[in-house]
């Protein structure tokens, strides 16, 4: 099933203004505007949730290869 949803935010003006200002001033909505802020914020805790779990590892075992040995070791060597 496909629908829209509807949700409401409150905004004073001063908030208001900067966000309907800045998506005139990038040709989008007001809506697409705040789904895409909404969707950056989650692609960017999710980002940094990889990199902390990335980096705990690290440091729980800091062998490190380069890259040549990592595109050797799956085959992805373009020489």
């Amino acid at each position: 099933m496909n629908k829209n949803m509807t949700k409401a935010i409150r905004l004073n003006d001063e908030d208001f203004n900067l966000f309907e200002s800045y998506a005139n001033a990038k040709g989008i909505t007001f809506s697409e505007l705040c789904k895409s802020a909404v969707r950056e914020k989650i692609e960017d805790e999710l980002d940094l949730q990889c990199a902390n779990e990335s980096y705990a590892d690290y440091l729980s075992d800091k062998t490190t290869i380069s890259h040549d040995e990592l595109f050797k070791s799956t085959r992805l060597n373009s020489s």
